[in-house]
């Protein structure tokens, strides 16, 4: 039976009734006003992140109404351990209706925000190239600086002595061991005074790591030779295996790279191996966060590869693709754009082709396919819409389950069967692997690599009716840990404190990881490299970019400047990350108001369509054009792109 809420007789300000939250000492306090909202409330109650978005109404997190007509629960926080800063959250009133965030407080796609800016106590530490630890403390006033106070230890426990300990601001202070530290090791800094560890993170010499040097495997402009390079800074050894055969167990030459100072490992070759299947083995220390081939002893595929032999298998040296060329008269200016989404595989499965053909990149741009009622389908179908731009959801290899496999564990599944997927693992592609390849499952044909020709080939052929072509890309985490998976593909087994976000060693985010691009050049530059990359080995007019509100704020910055002013770039403002750090830094973190690139305007949809959730009414929940009518003013703004947060027309793209 759950908990009876305590009503609390106290005070707030207009600030925090309009916000919906409060702290005081170990408590957080959830307070909705009815006013502000303009809604009737028999039952209140409070969910988000820190619930899991939990939908049930009874809990206790259900809000008391007061004498004062603000209804409100106090939540034991201290030191906001149960409900962090930033934290996302909705009321809910009667019957389960959820409110969206009044426009004037501080949200995120509609969610309010618990306590932005808050600073909890906290040790931070990170290493330095010097071999010192600079450490951070919030929270906590008149820090001493004095050995004393602070414990080093490495990944296996072991003290190491403190030689000296300096101020650098009230909360900053720099730490000096009396013996030399390994950079690339796992340590441990507690300040004993408060009984506070924290793991000293990589962020210092990793921000300052960065090289320009190609990567990926490349043969060279003449043919003559090939170079195959990658980027594992705290790697201690990189082997490198080529293989003539996709299945072959046993590597025909085994190489043990070169490594520069920026931890890029080298290897050239006197040939053009074009062709040529490899990948690599990482070697690092077995220290708690380390996934090197000495904790998990598996091969790894190359994050530049521009061929794949899906997402688990090897990676192919292939030559540069010769790019489609330009539309005729440009690409469209962002005013202009008129969107089709679509599918490779949705649109192509049920075209009047042979049973090898369909779902295939060739499909696609299949010209005089006809249906029973002698109607256009397919590409003509497509080129006679009126849209300019078709965009494509994810065409970079991502994560499919093998067909055998899926089979012969669905394939009698009668839920399966009622979806079409019992045969094979049918998926939208935001489990993206590697983003350089084109996806293997849309080729025709058993030859890898033929993939990339293929997608050549069909941005020609909308470039020739004067179509421009976007893709989508999914640049804020990866198919390595979706689905309670832990796989190490690429990314994981280089490095992940590297390439990922992690608290005390291990992976955050609502997808089972988020991918670091600020503080980490190189993670950075792996976004930049794969937009022009399509730009340039295929001829492809822009980018949607999803969830990018993960995606820090200067690294769009960089992408937009990277490619051009004519390349069309939108993309989702949400979700948060799930580091505080990135979420509380208003140069990383972004929503509407600041956004770096066009964002999806949900705004408008809701009021065109209704929101994507489940519709309970449905002449409430479908939007204006089902029927809710009260949407029209919103409609208008829609159309007018006049919502608040529309600083001009271009700021936000319409879509249903």
């Amino acid at each position: 039976m759950a908990r009876t809420p305590k009503i609390i007789a106290q005070a707030f300000t207009e600030a925090e009734i309009l916000q919906g939250c409060a702290q005081r000492d170990d408590k957080a306090y959830f307070i909705f006003s009815p006013a502000i909202y303009g809604a009737k409330a028999k039952k209140v109650d409070v969910t988000g992140t820190f619930r899991g978005w939990d939908t049930n109404m009874d809990t206790p997190y259900s809000l008391k109404e007061r004498k004062d007509k603000l209804w409100v629960v106090a939540v034991p926080n201290d030191n906001y351990t149960k409900i962090p800063p930033h934290a996302e959250y909705k009321f809910r009133i009667n019957e389960g209706e959820w409110l969206s965030a009044p426009v004037t407080a501080i949200h995120n796609a509609g969610n309010l925000v618990f306590m932005k800016g808050a600073k909890p106590r906290r040790l931070r530490a990170e290493l330095r190239r010097s071999g010192t630890i600079w450490a951070t403390i919030d929270g906590i006033e008149n820090v001493p600086f004095e050995a004393k106070s602070f414990r080093l230890t490495n990944a296996a426990g072991k003290e190491i002595p403190i030689a000296g300990v300096l101020p650098n601001t009230a909360s900053e202070i720099v730490i000096s061991p009396a013996e030399p530290i390994d950079i690339k090791r796992v340590y441990w800094l507690e300040f004993l005074p408060r009984q506070m560890k924290a793991v000293c993170t990589f962020d210092g010499w990793f921000r300052d790591t960065y090289s320009t040097k190609e990567l990926g495997a490349n043969i060279s402009p003449d043919g003559k030779t090939t170079a195959v390079r990658l980027f594992a800074p705290r790697a201690e050894m990189v082997k490198l295996y080529l293989f003539k055969g996709a299945n072959d167990n046993l590597a025909y030459q085994t190489v043990e790279m070169k490594v520069d100072k920026e931890g890029v490992w080298e290897a050239s070759f006197n040939e053009n191996l074009k062709g040529v299947y490899y990948d690599f083995t990482v070697h690092g220390s077995t220290d708690t966060g380390n996934l090197f081939y000495e904790t998990k002893p598996v091969h790894i595929s190359d994050p530049y590869a521009r061929v794949c032999v899906d997402s688990w298998g090897k990676s192919r040296i292939w030559e540069r693709t010769k790019p489609a060329t330009a539309l005729k008269n440009g690409r469209p200016a962002m005013q202009d754009v008129i969107a089709y989404e679509v599918h490779i595989e949705d649109f192509t499965n049920t075209l009047p082709l042979p049973a090898g053909e369909r779902g295939k990149i060739p499909a696609f741009t299949k010209s005089g396919l006809k249906n029973k009622q002698g109607e256009k389908v397919g590409f003509d179908y497509l080129t006679d819409l009126g849209v300019n731009t078709i965009h494509l959801l994810p065409v970079q290899e991502f994560l499919h389950w093998k067909s055998d496999d899926w089979k012969a564990s669905f394939e009698n599944d009668e839920y399966m069967k009622l979806h079409g997927v019992n045969l094979e693992s049918y998926e939208w592609g935001y489990r993206t692997t590697h983003a350089f390849a084109v996806e293997s499952n849309y080729r025709q044909g058993t030859n890898h690599g033929d993939e990339r020709e293929q997608f050549r080939n069909l941005v020609q052929a909308f470039h020739d009716k004067g179509m421009a072509v976007i893709i989508d890309i999914v640049p804020n985490h990866t198919g390595e840990n979706m689905d309670g998976q832990n796989l190490v593909l690429h990314f994981n087994g280089i490095d992940m404190q590297y390439y990922y976000r992690t608290k005390d060693l291990k992976h955050i985010g609502e997808y089972g990881n988020e991918v670091k691009t600020e503080n980490r050049p190189m993670t950075q530059r792996w976004l930049i490299d794969q937009c022009t990359h399509w730009i340039n080995e295929f001829g492809i007019d822009g980018f949607r970019i999803d969830l990018a509100g993960q995606v820090d704020q200067q690294t769009l910055k960089a992408v937009r400047q990277a490619v051009g002013k004519d390349v069309i770039i939108y993309g989702e403002p949400w979700i948060a990350s799930n580091d505080p750090d990135y979420e509380a830094n208003p140069d990383w973190d972004w929503y509407k108001a600041d956004a770096p690139i066009t964002f999806f305007q949900d705004d408008s949809r809701n009021a065109f369509k209704g929101p994507v959730s489940n519709p309970s009414d449905k002449k409430k929940d479908r939007g204006y054009a089902g029927g809710d009518f009260s949407q029209r003013d919103k409609v208008k703004k829609g159309l007018a792109c006049t919502f608040p947060e529309d600083k001009t027309p271009l700021s936000g793209i319409n879509y249903l």
